[in-house]
């Protein structure tokens, strides 16, 4: 899910957020709009397009690390959110688990799952969550950078051991360039550079097999950062949020690729840190 960028005065270096504040933000979040929440595409008004856009680039890296699941395979998904993920999973896998704490967001993912029988939706803290069976694909999208270290290490190495022989692990996680910069405040979240990321993974008793760039992400942050440029203009401050944001999204897919890739890989290599945020897939399996 895309986040917003941390700023300097509600960052620190500190791996230790409030689990409290984490649910009640997801909580009014899913009330705004359940598809965009999952997503944090309500802050900067993005269209659901946008959204679409970045789903179809992440599934198609997601699919392709679990391309030799057989559709018997059983797949959970931790932190499932609006069940944006199960919905993508249950039209390719016989069972589906979702487990999601914050009670609005699993309100809104019964709603879209309704007609999809194979989804077993679970309303319970991921770190105490204790299912009666295992799995071939476990799905985290989004949710370590919402659990502080030590947490992060007990949870996959739980997971690991829900593992069938052969399955694996794909997470998705917002990241930072180096270190580690945790945001507090309303928002509270911990953002891990990949090779801290790689560190946790490891103390987890798991093996990193591949890192990918979340070329979706890095797509939809582009747009969060311009969404936020144009609203800081004069004139502009008090303009409804998804104006802006339908204007802006309309623009850049209109000049893509050279707005959505290439000016950000120009940036970089001139070093230019720009967007601030990135978000990476890890492919994880237990240890030989």
């Amino acid at each position: 899910m895309t986040v917003p960028e941390a700023s300097d005065e509600s960052s620190s270096r500190e791996d230790s957020i409030s689990y409290d504040v984490v649910r009640q933000y997801w909580n009014r979040a899913a009330v705004r709009s359940a598809f965009s929440a999952s997503y944090m595409a309500h802050e900067q008004g993005l269209p659901d397009d946008c959204v679409r856009y970045r789903f179809e680039k992440e599934s198609a890296v997601v699919d392709g690390w679990f391309k030799d699941l057989p559709s018997s395979a059983s797949i959970l998904d931790v932190g499932c959110g609006a069940g944006t993920w199960l919905m993508h999973f249950a039209g390719r896998y016989d069972r589906i688990t979702g487990v999601e704490q914050s009670e609005n967001m699993v309100e809104s993912a019964r709603k879209n799952l309704s007609e999809v029988p194979k989804v077993q939706l679970y309303c319970q803290n991921a770190l105490s969550f204790e299912p009666n069976e295992s799995f071939d694909g476990i799905f985290l999208g989004g949710l370590l950078m919402y659990l502080n270290r030590e947490d992060v290490v007990d949870l996959l190495r739980r997971l690991g051991t829900l593992l069938k022989p052969g399955g694996r692990i794909v997470i998705r996680e917002s990241s930072v360039r180096r270190g580690v910069e945790a945001k507090t405040g309303d928002y509270q979240v911990v953002y891990r550079a990949p090779s801290e990321m790689a560190i946790l993974i490891g103390e987890s008793g798991l093996d990193l097999q591949q890192t990918e760039l979340n070329a979706g992400y890095a797509a939809m942050e582009v747009a969060v950062n311009l969404v936020d440029r144009v609203r800081s203009l004069p004139g502009l401050r008090s303009r409804d949020v998804s104006t802006i944001g339908n204007v802006v999204w309309s623009a850049l897919r209109l000049t893509a690729p050279l707005s959505l890739k290439l000016t950000p890989m120009i940036l970089r290599k001139l070093g230019v840190s720009w967007p601030h945020l990135q978000n990476h897939f890890y492919l994880v399996r237990p240890q030989p």
